[in-house]
């Protein structure tokens, strides 16, 4: 054990000086993380310009004679560049169900009886129109829009006065707090998280992981080393060892930057979504030793491994939805690995972005990892160099 420690050891320190295995591994990911957030991080606040809310209506009744001063009033405040979307509802339950999952920002009840009391209330001088407001609670734009309509009921008073001159009613709303519920938010700078995370971990798989076997099997380093008590499955699990400790080295790094520069919330450390990585990591350094498996060249590697690390990043789903492609890239889409492993790190994130379900988010990497480890175990002795 000593004796395979000290081995990892060393590959983990001559693989480190070289830069470009310090950049692609440790540097790079930060770079394209503050890139991607800095560019991409603040289209999901949206534009405070020309901000609307979602009005629910429910008219128990039909409004008719003074009562259709509120239907005039409701028309102009969701008319083109006004601050309410209105739809009406059949019911009460169908529009608190919405309300509550977030399609509505408010809902307003024309309860029954009241065009009866608007009559009253102008000929009698004496009484109220009661209305009802239903709103979320601790929400910003339900609250918002909730005091915005309060607000405008005034003008349902004012129109009236000004119709009727010296009579002059009051319309009193009511407000009733709605329990939402719980709708986790987008942030971009959360969402793109395990996409980085990804691309490091495919960058060690598919470059550091078969060219450093590739190069120490052609230029006849493992031969030496195998006139030393090394067997070669010790060799390989240093090898392995020394991937998943350069992966872990950099998801540290990554973390602290999204924690301390982004304020990443603790979804990413839900042990869930840790072991969706770790799954990951299994999957793609599996994918790197079927590279080497039929690589012989180091140039064949290189060129191999790039073109897979492109399509498996940018087809996979890493930075963007691909789920929208024509069918005739679209397939491409589902045979990847990528593109089931980043999408069920953001499933325990609370992200639901590809139309698949959680099984196969798990089969399908655990069926390309099978698959590859069978390739690398046919080729074992040839891969590393003990033939």
């Amino acid at each position: 054990m000593s004796r395979m420690l000290k081995f990892t050891s060393g590959l983990f320190k001559n693989e480190i000086r070289e830069f470009q295995v310090m950049f692609w591994s440790f540097i790079f990911p930060l770079i394209l993380y503050f890139i991607l957030t800095s560019v991409f991080g603040g289209m999901a606040s949206g534009n405070s310009q020309g901000i609307s809310f979602n009005l629910g209506i429910v008219k128990e009744e039909n409004l008719t004679g003074f009562g259709r001063v509120l239907d005039e009033v409701l028309g102009s405040i969701s008319s083109h560049g006004g601050p309410f979307v209105q739809r009406e509802y059949g019911n009460l339950d169908e529009a608190l169900e919405d309300l509550k999952n977030g399609k509505q920002d408010i809902v307003l009840v024309i309860p029954k009886g009241t065009n009866a009391k608007m009559t009253g209330s102008l000929m009698l001088q004496v009484g109220d129109v009661p209305l009802r407001m239903h709103y979320i609670s601790g929400k910003e734009s339900s609250s918002i829009a909730a005091n915005i309509l309060g607000e405008i009921m005034n003008e349902v008073n004012l129109e009236i006065k000004k119709r009727q001159e010296e009579n002059y009613i009051d319309i009193a709303s009511t407000n009733n707090v709605v329990s939402a519920k719980q709708e986790k938010g987008f942030d971009y700078n959360e969402y793109i998280f395990p996409g980085v995370a990804l691309m490091m971990i495919l960058s060690v798989s598919l470059f550091n992981s078969p060219i450093g076997l590739i190069q120490y099997r052609v230029s006849g380093t493992n031969k030496k080393l195998y006139t030393t008590p090394l067997k070669p499955l010790e060799y390989f699990s240093a090898h392995f060892v020394k991937l998943v400790f350069t992966m872990l080295m950099s998801l540290v790094l990554l973390y602290i930057i999204a924690l301390t520069v982004y304020r990443v919330q603790g979804t990413i450390f839900d042990p869930r979504f840790i072991l969706s990585l770790l799954y990951s990591m299994l999957v793609s350094v599996s994918f790197g030793l079927m590279v080497a498996s039929f690589a012989k060249k180091l140039s064949t590697a290189t060129v191999v491994g790039q073109s897979l690390y492109q399509v498996m990043m940018f087809m996979g789903g890493l930075y963007f939805p691909v789920f929208d492609l024509p069918w005739g890239l679209r397939w491409i889409v589902y045979l990847l690995p990528t593109t089931y492993l980043v999408e069920l790190s953001r499933r325990f994130m609370g992200y639901t972005i590809a139309p698949i379900s959680m099984t196969w988010l798990i089969v399908v990497p655990l069926i390309w990892m099978i698959f590859s480890v069978s390739v690398f175990a046919l080729n074992f002795r040839k891969v590393m160099g003990y033939e």
